[in-house]
């Protein structure tokens, strides 16, 4: 089960709400996954279209909460490639209207004929922000894994559903952004810190103990990653020094002998041959006395020197004109 189904079905078992929240979840339930057919003469029916079953059980609940059925719901069952299902829970035309008077999505025209509307009502309580939030997310909405990015997003099939979302959003201190995708207004959330919020508002505080834990082990990952590459990046450096340093010295020992250099450059030259993967302040340790790693890297630098004049004296009476 992928996290978002998760989200939904622990989601679809939050209880304890006031009528008003119940209102507002119907009413997000209807703008995501409503289906809104016309009859003639001002007759509507209402339909709720989702693919999962606890989706289907939470709209079915809340129906029931917003009052006594005139007809009982009817439910089709239509099979989708690879074996998914969707599920279609069709309303009377009484239980339709009576639905859509609550939400204030019917409106009368000249001649008294109802037809289907933006909403209208306003809602003041956060509660009921909350509520409206969740089933819009049980109806349209979409979580990634944490483990690979921290992303939300809703699909609407027109801007101003989608408006509404993001100014509910908005009210409840959350940032959105809205776009279009191959035709659809889509609603995006992102950010670990704000996918988290969004989790907290609409209730499914087991999915946001799990989205921690997992931010917890990516951050862990992380970290863990950086100090490999860095210690990779400081071999490789301290590797790259060393082979230097040793080119360095053999070319001294060709040309003038280690023999002829000071005796504490002549100590370090030796050693530094004998152990060329040693780090600074073990050569340090060594040597008598003893030498700090700033003391080894002083040294170092004068052997480098000699190579370097060497190499350049080398070089210059085969680069002077003949006469």
């Amino acid at each position: 089960m992928s996290f978002s189904s998760q989200v939904k079905s622990e989601l679809a078992g939050v209880s304890g709400q006031s009528r008003c929240c119940v209102t507002a979840e119907l009413g997000a339930f209807i703008l995501g996954a409503g289906v809104i057919t016309l009859h003639g003469r001002g007759q509507i029916s209402l339909g709720f279209r989702t693919d999962s079953a606890a989706v289907l059980k939470r709209v079915l609940k809340l129906f029931n909460l917003s009052g006594a059925a005139y007809v009982r719901p009817r439910l089709m069952l239509k099979q989708r490639m690879a074996g998914h299902r969707q599920y279609h829970l069709l309303l009377s035309q009484r239980d339709s209207h009576r639905l859509l008077r609550e939400q204030g999505m019917l409106r009368q025209d000249e001649e008294g004929t109802e037809r289907f509307s933006a909403p209208s009502r306003v809602m003041r309580r956060n509660c009921c922000r909350r509520a409206y939030l969740r089933g819009a997310f049980l109806a349209s909405g979409y979580i990634f894994d944490p483990r690979r990015r921290y992303h939300a997003e809703w699909v609407y099939k027109d801007h101003a559903r989608a408006a509404r979302l993001k100014r509910v959003l908005l009210q409840l201190g959350l940032l959105a952004g809205l776009s279009e995708r191959r035709g659809d207004a889509l609603v995006t959330i992102k950010g670990g810190d704000q996918v988290s919020e969004l989790l907290k508002l609409m209730g499914a505080h087991l999915s946001v103990l799990s989205m921690e834990n997992s931010r917890a082990e990516k951050s862990l990952r992380e970290r863990a990653n950086r100090a490999v590459n860095c210690d990779a990046a400081n071999l490789g450096r301290q590797l790259s020094a060393a082979r230097e340093q040793i080119e360095a010295i053999e070319a001294l020992s060709r040309a003038i002998g280690l023999n002829s250099l000071p005796p504490r450059l002549s100590a370090l030259a030796r050693l530094r041959l004998s152990q060329p993967d040693a780090r600074l302040t073990d050569l340090g340790e060594q040597m008598e006395p003893r030498l700090s790693k700033s003391g080894i890297q002083h040294q170092m630098r004068k052997l480098l020197c000699m190579a370097k004049e060497l190499e350049h004296s080398a070089q210059s009476p085969a680069m002077e004109a003949p006469q």
